[in-house]
Formats: structure tokens, C-alpha cells, sequence
């Protein structure tokens, strides 16, 4: 009898412990909350990189033997400063025989003019003296510009990105020796996809965010784009930062920095008011085919249960909305199934 007494009080146990409610649950809701977005405003981001906006390859006008090339990479320089030198030998008996033709025909133009006043030679006689003077002048002076020339200067004050060849090598007229950047004069670059060309032609903004000032956003233009892409990699676009703001003295910014391009667009692709949220935040009512969601109210720190109109699904996780909800309303993104309306939550923040 008492094998069969303890599986029986086992059994009543349990019916009296499964027809008790279930415990309440104590203090608010822990939720998560996502702020409803809108779709008249587009945020695109795009990585960019720091590049110079005043670089110059600097090159000879003439050809020759290197004989200095007294820079390296990352050096800085002056304007004005001599970067590399060629063999100025024969350019410099060039200069001297040119400089002495030019010295003879100036002191024959003098004397014809004494000659002229005097009347002792002819106006003919003294304009063909006068013409040899000129030839004589402009080829002094070519060669004694080519002779400064076989020192190449730099125009700006920068510093050598690159140096394309090595000293005491033959270099050609136009080859360049060095690239030489101005790291004060800066731009950004970024690809974008040729499809979003199209966001050009409705109001926008452009913001940058370097990676070594997260969270720090400047205001940019666009200097230059082209219209579609030349190799089909994308289409290139240039920005020079504008914002007050940036300081290269406050902000130590050069050239190879990576960088965030944030395109915001105002577009007119959507209903006005259409807002995006994510699917989570979507609970179906159990009595009719109608969606809604739980909005946040701070103050009270409760929710409010409001009707939607979806419109389309915009990739696997979020839901373009036209009705019901605007741009800024914080809505519950998880933990919203098990809510009631006007019921006190705790906002989870990781």
C-alpha cells in the first residue's frame, strides 16, 4: 500500500502546482530602443583618403647628367630652394660666348648712335646694327636662362613625397626627379558607385570624419567629379574641407590619412514622412491583419502602443513605414512583444 500511496501524492502535487499562476513579473520591462529615421533625408557613407590639392612633379627643360640630388623622401624645402643640378658645363660655354656676342653688339649700337647723331652713317646702317643688338640680346639671355636652369628649384615650399630617379644618372628634358607636396593645401578623395551620381542633383551635404578624430565631423564641398566612371571601378570625387572648424594646427592631418566621406541627401524617392525601422520593432495584433509598435516616452518612461502603414521591406532587417510614426520617435527594437500599452519599461543601453 505504500508503494502505490508516494507516487499518487507525487502526482496530486503536481496538479495543484501547474493550476497556480504564474508569478508576476516585478518592476518595468528592460527593453531596447531604436530612433526612427527618416527617408527624405539619405545618409550615405564612403571611405576617402587624404590626398594633396598642390603637388608638382618638377622636371629639367633640358637633358643632361644629374650631378646633385641632394633630397630625400620626406624632406622638407623652401621656395626657391635647389633640389637637384645637372652638369652645367656646356651650358655655362654656351653663356660666354653668347655673353660676349651681346657685349660687342652693345658697344657697336653705341657707337652707331654717336655715328647717327653726327650724321656720319646712315638711318639704315644704324637700324641694322640696332637689329644685330636685339639678336644678340635675346640669344645672351636664353642661354643665360638655360644656365639657371640646370638647377631645379622648388616653387613651393613642401616636402619630397618621391624621388623618381638617382643622382649622376642622364636624365631627359620633361623627366620628373622628385614630387614635391604641399602639405598646408589639402583635399579629400573617395569612389562613389556611378549610380549615385544622381544624389549631385538633389540638395545635399557633405561631412568628413578622420579616423584619428572620431566623432568629429567637418563640413566639405565638392571641388571636382566626373559624370561617369572611366574605368568602371567608380567615379572618382575630390572635396576640399570649408568648415572653420578645421585647423591643420589643431588637427594633424597629412596626406595617405584615411578618412569618412558622409553624403546626406534630401530625397524625394518616398512619400513625405516615410521613416525606416527596424522589423523587430513590428508586432502584429492578434484580432485583425493591422501592425503596430511601442513608442518611448521619456518623461513617464512608459510606452505607447501605436497603428502603423508598412510600405515596402528595405533589405532583410528594416521596413519603410509611411504612417503612424515621424522621424526622431524612439521605438522598442527588442522586447516589444510581451509589452502593454502604457506600460512602464527600463531602456537597455548596450
Amino acid at each position: 500500500m505504500k508503494g502505490i500511496f508516494i507516487p499518487l501524492l507525487v502526482l496530486v502535487t503536481l496538479m495543484v502546482s501547474c493550476s497556480q499562476p504564474p508569478v508576476k513579473e516585478q518592476g518595468p520591462r528592460p527593453v531596447k530602443l531604436t530612433e526612427v529615421t527618416s527617408l527624405n533625408v539619405v545618409e550615405k557613407s564612403f571611405s576617402g583618403v587624404v590626398s594633396p590639392d598642390q603637388f608638382s612633379d618638377l622636371a629639367f627643360k633640358m637633358s643632361g647628367p644629374l650631378i646633385s640630388l641632394n633630397v630625400e623622401e620626406g624632406q622638407k624645402v623652401r621656395t626657391g630652394q635647389v633640389v637637384a643640378e645637372i652638369d652645367p658645363q656646356d651650358f655655362k660655354w654656351e653663356y660666354e660666348a653668347k655673353k660676349a656676342s651681346f657685349q660687342t653688339a652693345e658697344a657697336q649700337l653705341n657707337r652707331a648712335e654717336k655715328l647717327l647723331s653726327k650724321q656720319a652713317i646712315s638711318k639704315q646702317e644704324y637700324e641694322s646694327t640696332e637689329a644685330s643688338y636685339s639678336n644678340a640680346k635675346a640669344a645672351f639671355e636664353y642661354a643665360q636662362n638655360q644656365l639657371s636652369q640646370t638647377k631645379l628649384r622648388a616653387p613651393f615650399d613642401g616636402f619630397i613625397q618621391k624621388k623618381y630617379v638617382e643622382n649622376y644618372q642622364k636624365v631627359q628634358a620633361g623627366q620628373g626627379i622628385v614630387c614635391l607636396i604641399n602639405p598646408n593645401k589639402l583635399q579629400i578623395q573617395y569612389t562613389m558607385p556611378e549610380t549615385n551620381v544622381i544624389y549631385f542633383s538633389n540638395p545635399y551635404q557633405i561631412f568628413v570624419e578622420f579616423d584619428n578624430y572620431k566623432g568629429i565631423r567637418f563640413k566639405a564641398k565638392v571641388k571636382e567629379y566626373v559624370e561617369a566612371s572611366p574605368d568602371g571601378s567608380g567615379v572618382p570625387v575630390f572635396l576640399y574641407i570649408d568648415d572653420p572648424e578645421f585647423n591643420l594646427s589643431k588637427y594633424k592631418v597629412a596626406v595617405g590619412f584615411s578618412c569618412r566621406v558622409i553624403l546626406h541627401i534630401e530625397s524625394e524617392s518616398f512619400n513625405q514622412g516615410a521613416v525606416l525601422i527596424p522589423i523587430s520593432a513590428i508586432v502584429a495584433a492578434d484580432e485583425s491583419d493591422s501592425k503596430y509598435v511601442f513608442v518611448y516616452n521619456n518623461q513617464s518612461q512608459t510606452v505607447e502602443r501605436r497603428e502603423i502603414v508598412e510600405a515596402e521591406l528595405v533589405g532583410k532587417d528594416n521596413v519603410v513605414v509611411i504612417n503612424g510614426l515621424k522621424a526622431g520617435d524612439q521605438v522598442v527594437s527588442a522586447g516589444a512583444t510581451r509589452l502593454e500599452n502604457g506600460q512602464q519599461v527600463r531602456v537597455l543601453t548596450d
